[in-house]
């Protein structure tokens, strides 16, 4: 699972495995390690929750997006490449959330099967 922070926004890329262990099992963690012998790492994960909307949380060193119930098994089981939404951070500020399936990039890459077949790439690649 890859994760993408910049400025307001946050971004997961998931693998067809990882969709597929979300899926299964309503949750799927990564961790991040701070270099050898630290100890410090930061862990990050993507839940199915009983939420209403899509939400970030942060706790003990753990970045946590979470989805609805509905709306995670929905992504996972149809062709909807991304999730969206935007949390009120208070005052103006906004943050931006998505979360997608990891599509095979079209060039300069090894072939990957765990990636989704990009719509863009001729038909005989796609598995």
């Amino acid at each position: 699972m890859k994760l993408r922070i910049h400025d307001n926004s946050i971004r997961l890329r998931l693998t067809r495995s990882e969709v597929g262990r979300f899926a299964s099992d309503g949750a799927i963690e990564s961790v991040f390690e701070f270099g050898p012998g630290s100890g410090q790492r930061l862990r990050y994960a993507l839940e199915a929750a009983s939420t209403e909307t899509m939400v970030v949380c942060v706790s003990q060193g753990k970045i946590t997006i979470e989805i609805p119930r509905v709306i995670a098994r929905e992504w996972c089981e149809g062709d909807r490449v991304g999730i969206s939404a935007r949390q009120d951070l208070g005052g103006e500020k906004q943050l931006d959330i998505l979360v997608e399936k990891e599509f095979r990039r079209l060039h300069g890459a090894k072939f990957d099967p765990d990636l989704y077949p990009n719509p863009l790439e001729p038909k005989n690649l796609q598995c």
